[in-house]
């Protein structure tokens, strides 16, 4: 079936996820802390690092070749990536040794997105909705409603850090507001999804018919379950900045247990 879903309404349901003052406290702490904003840097430059890899989940190229700025996406998150993780470098160079991050084995991005990846599979699976290219579409979804809420709200923070050199201050502004420029202007996922299932089946193998077949049974439902899942993981995780002494001493510890392999 097609999808209707007012995803701004979403998106402002969701927004109090990251209000709540624990999580608001949180960001603030972050944006106003070397240390924790280049960690949070460096988190980003990881998860976009998987969303430039997850553009290969669908693994079927009949119906990938449909799928508009499917190859722009996989550019831009690349570029996300290395733009992040350059800004990480410069900035803070001394959380760096020979270009590599210290406090790699603590980064969130990773397992965070892999969290919500295999829980919203999990619930495909559950319903009997389950598809390479149903994961995909769902989980880019609420990645990127995710990514739409938490970096205007780390933006925010960063404008207003009075704590931070306006150097350090105007890179992350430029880095973070120009991934969400692009973040904006990509084809919406659901228009994806209702285009996908308006496409003429004729000579599509039986594996795209079959995809297609499944695509037709995700709901609203399907879209706003993982969205909520992932704006609620990173509240989560936004909270733990709110203590700031304790979460530093658990980075450090991580790093001192684990030494990083590379980022």
């Amino acid at each position: 079936m097609s999808i209707e879903l007012d995803e701004a309404a979403l998106r402002r349901d969701l927004q109090t996820l990251l209000a709540e003052p624990g999580c608001a406290r949180g960001i603030a702490n972050l944006a106003g802390d070397p240390f924790f904003l280049n960690f949070f840097l460096v988190s980003v430059s990881q998860g976009e690092g998987l969303g430039e890899a997850a553009v290969g989940m669908i693994g079927q190229e009949e119906l990938a070749g449909y799928i508009r700025d499917l190859k722009r996406q996989e550019i831009e998150e690349r570029g996300h990536k290395e733009q992040t993780l350059e800004g990480a470098r410069e900035l803070f160079p001394e959380y760096f040794d020979a270009g590599r991050y210290r406090y790699e084995t603590a980064l969130q991005g990773r397992p965070y997105y892999l969290a919500v990846l295999q829980a919203n599979r999990d619930r495909l699976e559950r319903l009997g909705r389950y598809s390479r290219l149903n994961l995909y579409l769902t989980t880019t979804f609420a990645y990127e409603i995710m990514v739409v809420l938490l970096y205007s709200a780390a933006l925010e923070a960063v404008r207003h850090a009075t704590s931070i050199p306006d150097r350090v201050r105007s890179r992350v502004v430029a880095i973070l507001d120009r991934i969400l420029g692009e973040e904006e202007t990509h084809v919406g996922i659901l228009d994806q999804h209702n285009a996908l299932l308006a496409m003429a089946r004729a000579g599509l193998s039986d594996e795209a018919q079959s995809m297609l077949d499944s695509l037709a049974m995700l709901t609203r439902e399907d879209y706003a379950a993982p969205a909520e899942l992932a704006v609620r993981q990173v509240a989560r995780m936004m909270r733990r900045y709110a203590e700031p002494e304790t979460y530093r001493a658990e980075i450090e510890g991580a790093a001192a247990a684990a030494p990083a392999e590379g980022c």
